[in-house]
């Protein structure tokens, strides 16, 4: 009996890992701001509105539209008309006032009104307009594939999320957040299905690119864009030594290689995002040959950071 009480409080004392991720699936305003931002986009035909992660919304649409009136078809039009004209036609991560109403919204949860929060009055009557409407046709399904998709993803964070944590952390020799990285999970997110801000990731429950292990590295991958500042301080230092010039998305092309390499590490017969779906074919193709000769043999323990960046940038820097 002595050793028993021993041993419970001992495991009391003992200090529990702070969370990777902390996971939010149940927030009403933000799933149904992305909603009306991705079908906006759509009736604007704006550019990757055809892309995977969003390219069924439309259809999504149509499936709850039919359990609609007539009237509550016109007000979810005229709304949808709203965003195409105004909200859809910026870019989710790098327009204002975009960030902060998403960031506000992931505040709101499931409130019954957004009386008293910082959206805007105008947007935020837009999406009162529109709450009863979703909730009636398209909220259930979505929080549903959101929750599945949590469920998806926490399960392979508990599986392999340390190894792919402390290999990351160690590569890049930067800190994750102490309490874990926010997930805000919404049936529909942008035209990529996962963004994120200094304050906000956003993934995607309905994208099937997300599926499985995808969604595990995703996940990692938008959590390294935190180090996005730091990193952009270190290849800038390096290439004020080689009077050239830094070409754009190198920072990110290292995460795409970077989260891939790391989650194969622990799924073995996982293909990297980038190459499971065509991003280096997307404006990325000059970074792939670099990453391998250079940035891979590094990640296998080869040379430090520090070098491993130099020779990166003396190799793609113009």
């Amino acid at each position: 009996m002595i050793l028993l009480l021993s041993l419970l409080v001992m495991a009391a004392q003992t200090p529990q890992a702070s969370p990777i991720f902390r996971f939010e699936s149940n927030e009403f305003w933000l799933n149904l701001h992305h909603y009306l931002y991705v079908l906006g986009r759509a009736r604007a035909d704006m550019a990757n509105a055809s892309r995977e992660a969003v390219v069924g919304a439309p259809a999504d649409e149509a499936r709850g539209l039919a359990a609609l009136s007539a009237a509550e078809r016109t007000a979810w039009s005229e709304i949808v008309g709203i965003y195409a004209e105004g909200l859809s036609r910026k870019d989710a991560i790098f327009d204002d006032p975009l960030p902060g109403i998403a960031l506000a919204l992931a505040d709101a949860d499931d409130a019954a009104s957004l009386a008293g929060s910082s959206v805007e009055r105008a947007v935020a009557a837009t999406l009162e307009r529109a709450a009863p409407i979703y909730r009636k046709a398209w909220w259930p399904r979505h929080q549903a594939a959101n929750r599945a998709r949590q469920s998806d993803v926490q399960a392979l964070v508990d599986r392999h999320g340390r190894q792919v944590l402390q290999f990351i952390t160690a590569k890049y020799g930067m800190d994750w957040p102490r309490d874990g990285y926010p997930v805000h999970f919404s049936a529909f997110t942008n035209w990529a299905g996962a963004y994120s801000t200094h304050e906000l990731l956003m993934m995607s429950s309905l994208a099937t690119d997300l599926r499985g292990a995808h969604g595990l590295e995703s996940a990692f991958h938008e959590g390294m864009h935190v180090w996005d500042d730091a990193v952009m301080t270190l290849l800038r230092n390096e290439v004020r030594r080689t009077n050239k010039r830094l070409p754009p998305n190198l920072s990110h092309a290292m995460i795409f290689y970077t989260a891939g390499d790391a989650v194969r590490r622990v799924i073995p017969d996982h293909v990297p995002y980038a190459d499971a779906f065509g991003v280096w074919d997307r404006g990325y193709a000059t970074f792939k040959t670099p990453l391998q000769e250079i940035w891979q043999p590094y990640l296998d323990g080869h040379g430090t950071r520090d070098e491993a960046i130099a020779a990166l940038v003396a190799r793609v820097a113009r």
